[in-house]
């Protein structure tokens, strides 16, 4: 394999590290404030300083300077958490090595946009009205079930507030990769919140129009699509007594455009499309901290794939949930969860239904108890779980931390074990991502096996305050995985034959280990605040080789300054990443790491008016097109430099 890689770089990652150990920073909030509340770790409310397993949040503060309508730029910040850009122009994540079909996101405590258990799109989830999002790291299949074998992203909306109406207005700009035909791209956003005859109610609407980007004006091929969005959230809840009825709905719509090549001897061209429309309905009846039962609908519907070979794509899911909170000297908490899936796929040119009416159903059982006595704690939970095409799964894990308070020092130790699983979703086993003009199509496997995993974690948190205007602290967290029948992609040497293109099938191997540590740094004063962060992670099958699209080291750290006569901040952040693994598609290796930095500035002019300005990849560092058509991998994404004006006024 051809590695072009010089010792400049690694003495840039060095400098980084070196640069931000003695800069001020933050990536988020600390958020170790004895009023921070949060629900993911163990599913009932806790303080965050007692939470017995570790929950990392984004503050409000963090969502409103760096959202840019979407949920990726705010997990872009997040310590240990990769997002990387799809061959379909959208948006994953991965978790401690766990790609984004084993990490599970929820609104406010369920799935999200995720019907079929498959890869969550970043980029069509809006960031309206949300308080913070809360992310737990690690196998939690016991309180979350098969989705959740990687980890957990929570997002917890805010309650409507009476009387408010927000608008919000944005220009965005690719700068030297705009395209020639449409220079700049725009958002709006309408917040509005009142209480009608005792129901809050809240209105969100947000439209984003995206033109895309084009490394090379002269070449036909477009590197960024374009793309329209919409989303529409309605949401009412009212008191009743002892109880609290909820109702949420959400719409979304999304066309996206993106032009691949020309058609010889013709005036036409061959793109890629893609037409979504999603709607979803939830709706939620509580008693505090006693009982809840809530129930989701979704219908996605989809038509995307070559000019010359799109496919339509039907998806409907449906779950109820139910839960019962016991209060007193052990918090027992216990439920049970109702699920189903259907996906149906047909060829459009051909007519052939590919995929007619695949469906699973299951039924899960949890029961979890969280025991105090002091400064120690104790958490153990288990799930069972019976699933329509591959029968019964059981998971269990236990969590114990032990606080220490001495001075001006806090110290906190945490460790767990317990097991994890995964059934393959529907996707994997049916759908045919079919993009042969890119060079690739990607096939399911209905042979597929369930993953199942053992699993242990550990770390330890650091909380130093000398004065009551700076604050230090520290946290490592280890982590070691050993799963069975871990599913991946595998490129199939007949099936490319025979179709002339790169075919990958869903498979299982037998063996994966994914191992490693995170370290976080910082430090905040009343004006100042840094963070660093570092990930080390070891992903392998059975063989010993490298599971591809994981990069060993991670690198993230930024500065913020508040200037407080002003009411305005500035912060600068940067990610690095090295040591990328390919998969086997690629003849060899151009480039296996990659370095992004940003900047945002913020003001709030009055109480009503506010304005930001920020710059997104500062340097403009992307793939080169030239290397990966020649079959070389280059870590960078195919992303642009872009320059972001908006202003927000408060009625």
């Amino acid at each position: 394999m051809l590695i072009n890689k010089s010792d400049i770089h690694h003495r840039s990652i060095s400098s980084l590290l070196l640069l931000t150990l003695l800069s001020p920073a933050t990536l988020a909030g600390t958020a170790d404030d004895p009023e921070t509340i949060v629900v993911t770790g163990t599913r009932s409310p806790k303080a965050l300083y007692a939470s017995p397993v570790n929950v990392e949040i984004i503050e409000q503060s963090t969502i409103e300077r760096l959202s840019r309508g979407t949920l990726r730029q705010l997990l872009e910040v997040m310590p240990g958490v990769v997002v990387t850009r799809s061959r379909k122009d959208g948006y994953n994540i991965q978790l401690q090595g766990f790609s984004a079909d084993r990490v599970l996101v929820l609104m406010d405590g369920q799935p999200l946009i995720s019907p079929t258990g498959s890869a969550v799109d970043l980029d069509q989830i809006s960031v309206n009205n949300i308080k913070q999002i809360e992310i737990v790291r690690g196998a939690a299949s016991v309180l979350y079930g098969s989705s959740a074998m990687g980890g957990v992203i929570n997002i917890i909306t805010e309650a409507p507030k009476k009387g408010t109406v927000r608008v919000t207005l944005e220009a965005n700009s690719y700068a030297n990769n705009a395209r020639d035909d449409d220079n700049w791209g725009q958002l709006y956003r309408l917040q509005a919140t009142e209480t009608l005859f005792d129901w809050q109610t809240s209105l969100n609407v947000q439209y984003i129009d995206d033109p895309g980007f084009d490394y090379d004006p002269d070449t036909v091929l477009q590197n960024g699509a374009s793309n329209d969005k919409t989303f529409l959230h309605l949401d009412l809840s009212r008191d009743f007594s002892q109880l609290r009825f909820s109702s949420k709905s959400r719409w979304f719509s999304e066309k996206k455009y993106k032009v691949l090549s020309s058609v010889p001897g013709q005036s036409s061209v061959l793109s890629y499309q893609s037409e979504v429309e999603q709607w979803q309905q939830d709706m939620r009846l509580a008693a505090t901290n006693d009982w809840h039962i809530s129930a989701r609908a979704l219908g996605h519907n989809e038509t995307s794939g070559n000019s010359n070979g799109l496919r339509d794509t039907q998806i409907a899911m449906q779950e109820v949930e139910l839960q019962k909170v016991r209060m007193g000297d052990l918090e027992w908490i216990a439920g049970m969860t109702l699920h189903q899936d259907q996906l149906d796929q047909v060829n459009l040119a051909s007519q052939i239904v590919e995929v007619d009416d695949a469906s699973r159903q299951s039924a899960e059982g949890f029961v979890q108890v969280n025991a105090s006595w002091q400064s120690f704690q104790m958490l153990l939970g288990s799930r069972v779980q019976y699933d329509s095409d591959f029968n019964w799964h059981q998971a269990w894990r236990g969590s114990v931390s032990y606080r220490i308070e001495s001075g001006d020092h806090s110290w906190q130790w945490r460790a767990g074990a317990g097991q994890s699983y995964r059934v393959p979703n529907l996707k994997e086993r049916y759908y045919i991502f079919d993009h042969s003009n890119l060079g690739y199509m990607i096939i399911g496997n209905d042979e597929l096996v369930p993953e199942t995993a053992n699993n242990v974690s550990g770390g330890v948190k650091w909380l130093y305050r000398p004065n009551t205007d700076w604050q230090f602290s520290s946290d490592l967290n280890l982590h070691y995985t050993d799963a069975d029948d871990f599913i991946i992609t595998t490129a199939d040497a007949a099936l490319s034959q025979q179709a002339g293109v790169d075919v990958f099938v869903y498979s299982n191997v037998e063996q994966a280990v994914i191992q490693g540590f995170d370290v976080a740094l910082s430090a905040e004063h009343n004006v100042i605040k840094w963070q660093v962060n570092y990930s080390f992670l070891d992903a392998k099958d059975g063989d010993g080789q490298r599971l591809a699209e994981r990069p060993r080291h991670l690198v993230k750290a930024s500065v913020t300054y508040q200037h407080l006569p002003w009411d305005a901040d500035i912060q600068f952040y940067v990610v690095a990443s090295d040591e990328e693994s390919p998969d086997s598609s690629y003849a060899g290796i151009y480039r296996d790491h990659a370095i992004t930095a940003n900047v945002q500035f913020k003001h709030q002019y009055s109480d009503h008016l506010s304005w930001q300005v920020g710059i997104e990849n500062i340097f403009d560092q992307h793939q080169n097109t030239a290397k990966t058509q020649q079959g070389l991998f280059d870590a960078r994404g195919i992303v642009s430099r872009q320059i972001v004006l908006s202003t927000q006024y408060q009625f």
